[in-house]
């Protein structure tokens, strides 16, 4: 056959005439990633965005958040005017991190029911933040 010419097989019934990319695919899923920036002082509770929620298959009743240190932290979760929203935990959490206006926080899901949480300041540098836990341990190896 001459160049250009060449018989294209007919299509299968029911397929698509688009071309396939047999090594290439992507599973239907939603983003796994968010930040939020704080922008008041209200730490009570802290609403997750509704793109990133849409896609949960199920909300859970709690996440635990790990963070930079490996501690983690349970924070239950409620339904606020139809945005599922970190609850009970979480003004501890802001608390105990520090959180103040300016900061922004990067959540990450790892399971469906867990997130890591990475907070940085109002300069952009992350912040760590040691349990009381974490400075126990470290005076008893002293």
């Amino acid at each position: 056959m001459d160049k250009g010419n060449d018989v294209v097989p007919p299509l299968e019934k029911g397929r698509s005439p688009k071309r396939r990319n047999y090594g290439h695919f992507h599973q239907e899923s939603g983003p796994n990633h968010f930040c939020k920036v704080i922008l008041a002082p209200k730490l009570e509770s802290l609403p997750l965005p509704l793109d990133f929620t849409k896609h949960f298959p199920a909300i859970p009743i709690e996440f635990k958040l790990k963070t930079n240190t490996g501690c983690a932290w349970r924070v239950t979760v409620r339904v606020i005017d139809g945005r599922v929203t970190l609850d009970q935990g979480w003004a501890i959490f802001a608390a105990v991190h520090q959180i103040m206006i300016g900061y922004m926080l990067t959540f990450k899901t790892l399971s469906p029911d867990t997130m890591k949480v990475i907070v940085f300041n109002d300069e952009g540098v992350e912040v760590i933040t040691k349990c009381k836990e974490h400075d126990n341990a470290f005076a008893a190896t002293a």
